[in-house]
């Protein structure tokens, strides 16, 4: 049975908790870089338990950063994203994607003091489509993660978005859980309804997997499989802190991350 500070440390994800702290040590997918046009609207983010915003700059550089101005705490996503920086509407204090204030106009030039100033940004890169935010504490940022899917060429990935109003630990809990899919989402269907080489038919033949579970060096490993005229086996691997990937024998891939 485990207690109440250990599900907390679990979903809490925000500055200096324990979790958070561990997930800021890898890169966080944060958006899809269609989304961000050049000196386009800033996008607003929500980075574990963060409030940020994102934009593309005229040079094409994305930055994200903490949404508020670092003078009177004003919102920047209500900013002007204008010649290579994000201006700030309240007194028009502009920062580059790297969080350096390049411009202070309500400031004489023998009182202004930019090279002082610094909003809270984050290494962003870009590959394949998305774009990764690095949020850790490390000076140089870990290699981006070396997932298959990632770094395919970009015209045979299919990238979407979901919102899910649920914790973390709750989406991985359903992305491996494969039981359910018998109930929840094949509930109604009859096995001879559908036709026998649709991988659907196994599941609802056999509604209760067999679960088989081994540590390995790297983690944890499970396969469920279904006893049926023919064993089907589907495995699901989680890799912290947003990758879940699945398959089944003669089905395709799926990929998804989380943020």
């Amino acid at each position: 049975m485990s207690k109440q500070k250990d599900s907390e440390d679990l979903v809490r994800v925000g500055p200096e908790t324990v979790m958070g702290e561990l997930m800021r040590q890898y890169w966080i997918p944060a958006a899809m870089s269609s989304e961000l046009g050049r000196d386009g609207a800033p996008m607003r983010l929500m980075l574990l338990g963060e409030k940020l915003i994102a934009f593309r700059d005229s040079s094409g550089r994305v930055g994200v950063m903490d949404h508020r101005c670092p003078h009177r705490c004003a919102s920047l996503f209500l900013g002007r994203n204008e010649e290579n920086g994000i201006r700030c509407v309240y007194h028009g204090w502009k920062y580059d994607t790297e969080g350096n204030c390049v411009d202070m106009p309500n400031a004489p030039p023998h009182q202004d003091f930019k090279d002082k100033v610094r909003a809270k940004a984050y290494k962003v890169a870009e590959r394949n489509g998305l774009v990764w935010v690095y949020m850790g504490a490390r000076k140089k940022a870990p290699p981006l993660p070396a997932i298959e899917a990632s770094m395919m060429p970009e015209a045979d990935l299919q990238i979407s978005l979901v919102q899910r109003e649920c914790n973390w630990l709750q989406a991985l809990e359903g992305d491996i859980d494969t039981s359910h899919f018998g109930f929840l989402h094949t509930g109604s269907v009859q096995p001879e309804d559908v036709p026998e080489d649709r991988l659907m038919r196994w599941t609802v033949t056999n509604r209760a997997p067999e679960y088989h579970v081994t540590d390995t060096n790297y983690g944890t490993m499970y396969c469920r499989g279904r006893s049926t005229a023919s064993t089907r086996a589907r495995g699901s691997r989680w890799t912290i802190p947003t990758r879940c990937s699945s398959a089944s024998a003669g089905a395709t891939r799926r990929h998804r991350c989380a943020r």
